[in-house]
């Protein structure tokens, strides 16, 4: 009963009243940056970051070279500092879904989504769409069914776009012993959508699909585990050539 009352008294006292002024300094910082007629139309005229793909090809190289901790550590191969408004909006959007709310979550990702589209960051960009799916959903997926599905289909479309920028094109048609960053990314959102009735429901057959597409980038082994799970959505769909196809 001590350390609970101790736990409790922290988490009162101390934890909570830091989240909240976490919130509040990053809301006036957001608010100041982004928000409003005047920041509206300054975005207009916001030019681009360097390409993402230049910095992904610059890490995928420095890999395979033997002063990898160097050129890693460089301050240019992140995309977004830490201190930068993309990176405090989505640490703002972040912290307001740690805390449940997901109404304002939702508005401050989409407010982030757009620098991210503009930029061509394509792995930024499906990871907050992905986020947005989350939101969405613990608000009320029966409200939101077709934004839902747009945004799916969004993320997974840029997490291949991402994974297109990393791969290795030495040998076409092959597929790669190891896959891309985001590749896991795309295949372990595939694999959360079909374990979700909720989103399911009704829906096999476009879940099958979409399991069978995200299997064409994947290493052999992560191929076999979602064709394996889209065979079962087949099955369920009432596909049964499809389902011993797969």
């Amino acid at each position: 009963r001590a350390i609970r009352r101790y736990v409790t008294n922290m988490v009162a006292t101390g934890l909570v009243p830091a989240v909240e002024r976490r919130i509040a300094n990053l809301n006036t910082t957001v608010t100041n940056a982004k928000k409003g007629v005047k920041n509206v139309i300054k975005s207009f005229w916001r030019k681009p970051k360097e390409s993402v793909s230049s910095v992904m090809s610059d890490a995928s190289r420095h890999r395979n070279d033997g002063n990898q901790s160097n050129k890693l550590a460089s301050p240019d191969s992140a995309k977004y500092r830490y201190d930068s408004i993309e990176s405090q909006t989505r640490l703002l959007a972040d912290t307001l879904f740690l805390m449940r709310d997901y109404d304002a979550a939702l508005g401050i990702y989409r407010l982030v989504k757009d620098d991210y589209k503009h930029d061509k960051a394509h792995l930024y960009y499906a990871s907050v769409q992905e986020m947005i799916v989350l939101c969405m959903f613990m608000i009320d997926p029966s409200k939101y069914t077709y934004d839902v599905q747009h945004s799916i289909e969004t993320a997974l479309y840029s997490y291949s776009r991402a994974a297109d920028e990393e791969k290795d094109d030495t040998n076409p048609g092959v597929r790669p012993s190891k896959a891309p960053y985001a590749t896991r990314l795309a295949t372990r959102l595939c694999l959360a959508l079909s374990s979700a009735r909720t989103i399911c429901e009704g829906k096999h057959m476009e879940m099958a699909d979409l399991l069978a597409s995200a299997s064409s980038h994947e290493t052999p082994l992560g191929a076999a585990v979602l064709l394996e799970r889209s065979s079962s959505h087949y099955y369920q769909a009432g596909m049964i050539r499809k389902y011993s196809f797969h």
